[in-house]
């Protein structure tokens, strides 16, 4: 099971983010990878929510968070 991304913090998460981070070259202009995770606890969701804010990437599912 995943943890919050905060360290020593051993509450059960309830939310997740995954960035997505461009790699395009001329041939894949499109190209992406995925990037970090970060997850958060009922606690800690107040300080590491904001540091997703503008990044391009995608919520995490609730079988992901359990994963």
């Amino acid at each position: 099971m995943s943890k919050c991304s905060l360290v020593n913090c051993t509450e059960k998460i309830v939310g997740g983010f995954q960035e997505i981070i461009d790699v395009g070259t001329f041939d894949h202009p499109n190209a992406t990878i995925p990037g970090l995770r970060t997850h958060w606890c009922d606690t800690h969701e107040s300080m590491l929510r904001p540091t997703i804010l503008g990044k391009r990437g995608r919520w995490l599912t609730a079988e992901e968070l359990q994963e």
